[in-house]
């Protein structure tokens, strides 16, 4: 029974202490800021065949922090020798046993990047597609201050009938949040008074602009390229047939009037 009773009492004091440990060797990383601490193991990974110099090693650091946990952390070369990790010479990284071992208790900061914030895939298809107008930036300030992605779509046509820059973009969806077109001029020298007459004069009725256009465009794209398509030759899948810009229609609206604009 004394038996049973102490494998009992065993086995919760292993348990408490597997507890107490695990924190240490599964730390998890953190994202972005920096790892530090001291330097408790460093070693070299090579893909290099044997016999051959590896002129970019890898660098394996374990790093343990003042709470007792630890971090592994891996370096290429360069960043392994800005922080002192490793000397190099003449692109060989002196990774000898000596030289490693004499970093071993060196105090650290190894700075993270931040992880990317994944794109919004219909922001995305509109950058890459007009990427001669705008940026993913500026498509996704003006989703983030109210704009639909439709109408940011109908914006970037218009802008690429007009022959217009970002500026222009962001005058138009300017013009259609306020109804405000006085900043347009019409072939005929006036201006449009809504937004229906604004694109009815630049589009000049052609209705194959709009956004399912540019997203059929990226997903004949992610087929055919195995989604590796760069959206350089959009150009060729637009209204013009592969035939280029449309030499005639900047005789259907004018850019933003430059004087009123400074006014």
């Amino acid at each position: 029974m004394k038996n049973i009773k102490f494998f009992t009492v065993s086995l919760i004091v292993l348990a408490f202490l597997i507890v107490q440990t695990s924190g240490v060797f599964a730390a998890p990383a953190p994202q972005g800021g920096s790892i530090e601490g001291t330097i408790s193991a460093i070693e070299c990974i090579t893909d290099a065949p044997a016999g051959e110099v590896d002129t970019n090693v890898t660098v394996v650091v374990t790093i343990e922090d003042a709470a007792g946990a630890e971090q592994i952390v891996e370096l290429d070369q360069a960043t392994a020798e800005s922080l002192g990790l490793i000397k190099v010479m003449d692109g060989v990284a002196d990774c000898s046993e000596e030289a490693l071992a004499a970093v071993i208790g060196m105090e650290v900061s190894i700075p993270l990047a931040e992880e990317e914030e994944p794109k919004h895939p219909v922001g995305n298809a509109l950058s890459q597609y007009f990427s001669d107008i705008t940026d993913y930036d500026a498509i996704m300030a003006a989703h983030e201050n109210g704009m639909g992605f439709g109408l940011i779509a109908q914006a970037l046509w218009l802008t690429q009938k007009m022959e217009g820059d970002s500026d222009t973009f962001l005058a138009i969806l300017d013009a259609k949040k306020t109804k405000d077109f006085s900043a347009f001029v019409l072939e005929d020298g006036s201006t449009p008074t809504n937004w229906g007459q604004f694109k009815k004069a630049v589009l000049n009725g052609d209705k194959k602009n709009n956004l399912g256009v540019v997203m059929s465009h990226r997903n004949n794209e992610d087929h055919t390229n195995n989604g590796n398509g760069n959206g350089n030759n959009h150009n060729n899948d637009k209204t013009n047939n592969g035939n280029g810009r449309d030499k005639d229609k900047t005789n259907n609206g004018k850019g933003p009037d430059k004087q009123k604009d400074k006014n």
